[in-house]
């Protein structure tokens, strides 16, 4: 009977993470649509937006945490440990889930900020520019 209940109710949170993950990355979306400022992806840009505490709520999957690099382990480790001390939400994805699978496509982590960052991101659009002058 416990096991019963127990396995119930672990699909019932299972179900309700899943939900709150696709919640997230909707959110996401939405605030890449309407406030392009306001949501970065990428590694690089997620790290600039931590250091300036710009970081409302980290997207990150499950996967880069077992990356084989342990430099690069050791770099999501220390973002989401910014974020966390800046009081910033940190929601990992798992990537067997299709939202943590969206997300990888996304480069696996993202940001919604706090507040605008429009220097963030700018450097690379400069830099295209310069390549086709």
């Amino acid at each position: 009977y416990q096991r019963r209940v127990h396995g119930g109710l672990a699909s019932k949170l299972s179900d309700t993470k899943a939900a709150g993950e696709i919640r997230v990355l909707d959110d996401f979306y939405h605030m890449l649509a309407t406030e392009p400022d306001r949501a970065l992806y990428g590694p690089d840009h997620c790290i600039q937006a931590a250091e300036k505490d710009a970081v409302e709520v980290l997207l990150v999957t499950d996967a880069l945490f077992r990356s084989q690099n342990i430099g690069e382990r050791k770099k999501f480790v220390a973002l989401v440990e910014r974020v966390r001390e800046t009081n910033g939400d940190v929601r990992v994805f798992s990537s067997l889930h299709v939202s943590g699978e969206q997300l990888a496509q996304l480069t696996g982590v993202a940001a919604i900020l706090r507040f605008p960052c429009p220097e963030i991101g700018a450097d690379d659009a400069d830099d295209d520019d310069e390549d086709e002058a």
